[in-house]
């Protein structure tokens, strides 16, 4: 597994776990009724905080398991893989911009737009990493 593969899944599963948790949290705040939006927003806050942590950690982790791996440069085959992958993403977030520009038209409060807007670019980034490492799987087998 190469280095650049090895970050796809940290930063994957980084995401799920920070980012599912920071939904999962608005979703019950919601299903409960008349959440405090401005705590609710607050929160992207810490959750930042531990991505960050949590990924450098782990890349630093594994540079140092392998600090000859680590230094090696894109090759043409990882190049073409982000790039078909990241022009997928970039539909899925184009879409999804755009269906939220036009739920927003139905009187969104402010609160349920930017959530809305933060989870597609989640979402359209977390599948370009899972696009990418099934590239990378389809090239191992």
């Amino acid at each position: 597994m190469t280095f650049n593969e090895k970050s796809r899944w940290i930063a994957l599963l980084a995401n799920l776990g920070g980012w599912g948790w920071y939904f999962t949290t608005v979703g019950r705040a919601l299903a409960a009724g008349a959440p405090d939006e401005p705590y609710l927003l607050a929160l992207t806050v810490p959750v930042v905080i531990w991505l960050t942590i949590v990924t450098v950690a782990a890349h630093i982790v594994v540079a140092v398991l392998n600090p000859k791996e680590a230094q090696t440069r894109l090759d043409e085959r990882e190049r073409m893989i982000a790039g078909e992958a990241a022009r997928k993403a970039y539909a899925l977030l184009s879409a999804g911009i755009f269906a939220v520009i036009v739920a927003s038209a139905f009187y969104w409060r402010t609160f349920f737009v930017v959530n809305a807007l933060l989870f597609v670019f989640i979402l359209s980034e977390s599948v370009r990493y899972g696009l990418e490492l099934a590239a990378y799987r389809r090239m191992a087998a």
